[in-house]
Formats: C-alpha cells, structure tokens, sequence
C-alpha cells in the first residue's frame, strides 16, 4: 500500500463506525488537446499616442517629419508611433494625409489602447467522463480503464466559448496594472494522444447508519472526486447492497 493510500484509508476509516469493503485502482481517460488562439492586451493610452491621435483628427499631416516639428518630439518617436498606429488600424496613410479612422477615434475617446494581436498556445485536458475539462499534473496511469469510461469526445462538438473556457481554467489571461489580455480568436485545436487519471476507489459502509458509499481520490485533480462517486454510486448501490448484505449474512 503507497503512502498516500494509506493516508486516504486511515482519514476514512477514523471514524470507527465506517468499513472499508473493497478497494480498487484505475485510471480515467483524459483527452489531451493543443489550442492555437490569438491573444490582445489592452492598456491605458500613453500620452504621444494621445497626442499624435488628437493631432491627426484635427489637422492634415502628410508626413511624421512634420508631425515632429508641430510637437516638438524627435522623428524616430513618431515614426516608430505612426507605424505602430498603422498596424492596429487606427490611422491610415493616404497619398498626402494621415487620417484617423473610426477605430482610432474610439480608441482616443475611451483612452485605451488595444494593441496588435499576439499568437499563442496551450494545453488543456478534457474528460468525457466528467463532461469538464480538468486541471492538474498527470501521473504515471494505473493500468486497469474507469469501467463506466465513455468514448472521446469530438473536436468537433466543442464550441470557441467552450476552448476559451478552457483557457480560462489555465490562468492564460493577465489581468494586472499593465493592462488587460483577452482572447481574440480561436485559430486551431489539435488533439493529442490521450493520458489517464489515475484514481484510488474505495468502496465504505457507514454500520450504524446501514449506508453504502464510496469515495475516490483523483490524483491528477488531487482531491476526491464527486462526479466519479455519484456516477459509480448510481449504476452499483443496490448491487453492493445485495452483494456485501449476503456476505455478512
């Protein structure tokens, strides 16, 4: 018996009233999927940025050189600015103006910069025995399969909110003094080879009360696990009943 077996069956069976029946190791199917997504960070407006738009919605620049000389800012600044602006579709370069666009003068309104796009991925794990996805460390899995195992779900069934969803559960997003990231798109998932959660069951009968229950830790998880306990419980109680009933007889 490992240690934390052990652990497990003592803090169950302290109470002298309970009776370990059976105990048992498997190990549930985890489908192991890779999301691809884009990622943008919105923070608070610097002050150029600011000026450069307040400038562009009011006059007619053709050129950074001269934005340079209105404000008096070196031409690498506006330059490396404009360019910048550019990108994420805030102004556009005309032949001979800079114009600010409709998401420039959103953007200047509100005060919040939303920058250029970033990729990213990330690894999450699904269980279709829990209909959820989990978090944890997966370990070495117990041979023996979960024997209520339901088969993979498709990739295809799963909707974007249920991908960021996910995520979310991953701590992926930042949300500090900096700014705020969120998740723009959902670009690709990919699904893996699948691992396994290796749980400990244990099979109890409260005497006194006469009542038949069972408790499995999930080590992946590190806790015990209700939705195992419940589904187990609903297919094999009255079973346990007849079975352990017969025994004592």
């Amino acid at each position: 018996m490992d240690s934390i077996e052990k652990k497990l069956r003592d803090e169950l069976l302290r109470n002298p009233n309970v009776k370990l029946l059976e105990t048992a190791k498997w190990s549930v199917p985890i489908q192991t999927i890779d999301i691809s997504y884009d990622t943008v960070k919105r923070t608070k407006m610097d002050i150029l940025m600011k000026m450069l738009l307040t400038a562009f919605r009011t006059a007619a620049f053709s050129s950074a050189e001269e934005v340079s000389n209105m404000l008096v800012v070196e031409p690498l600044f506006i330059e490396d600015m404009i360019e910048k602006m550019t990108m994420t579709g805030m102004i556009r370069q005309t032949a001979d103006t800079i114009v600010l666009t409709d998401t420039g003068k959103r953007q200047l309104e509100s005060g919040i910069y939303v920058q250029p796009p970033e990729k990213d991925e990330a690894t999450v794990h699904y269980s279709p025995a829990h209909e959820a996805f989990l978090t944890g460390e997966v370990e070495e899995a117990v041979k023996d399969t979960y024997r209520y195992a339901p088969d993979n779900r498709k990739l295809t069934t799963f909707s974007d909110d249920d991908w960021r969803l996910a995520l979310e559960q991953l701590d992926v997003l930042i949300h500090d003094e900096t700014g705020q990231t969120t998740i723009q798109s959902i670009s690709a998932v990919t699904e893996l080879d699948s691992v396994f959660a290796s749980c400990i069951e244990f099979q109890l009968h409260q005497v006194e009360e006469d009542r038949y229950f069972v408790r499995i830790w999930n080590a992946m998880t590190g806790r015990w696990d209700e939705v195992l306990e419940d589904k187990v419980m609903q297919k094999e109680l009255v079973a346990w009943r007849k079975k352990f009933s017969s025994e004592d007889v």
